[in-house]
């Protein structure tokens, strides 16, 4: 069974580019979330810990640790 949230994207600006995030696994179980980057064209499948706080899922990207909500992504069709 697929999670509710498998592929669902959200782009997000970096200061230098779009960078492209879909959901492959979210595993609240594990903690885990695992998501495919695409940024100048290169793809990169990447497993990050799930953190929650009182707006639910998030996950920290890149060097500034850039807060990501998982309720932020939209059902790509």
């Amino acid at each position: 069974m697929r999670n509710k949230f498998y592929m669902n994207e959200f782009q997000y600006h970096d200061g230098e580019c779009y960078v492209t995030f879909n959901i492959v696994d979210l595993n609240e179980l594990k903690g885990e979330i695992q998501v495919a980057i695409t940024r100048q064209g290169k793809i990169s499948v990447v497993t990050y810990p799930l953190l929650s706080d009182e707006k639910g899922y998030y996950f920290e990207y890149g060097c500034e640790y850039k807060k990501l909500s998982v309720n932020d992504f939209e059902e790509v069709t």
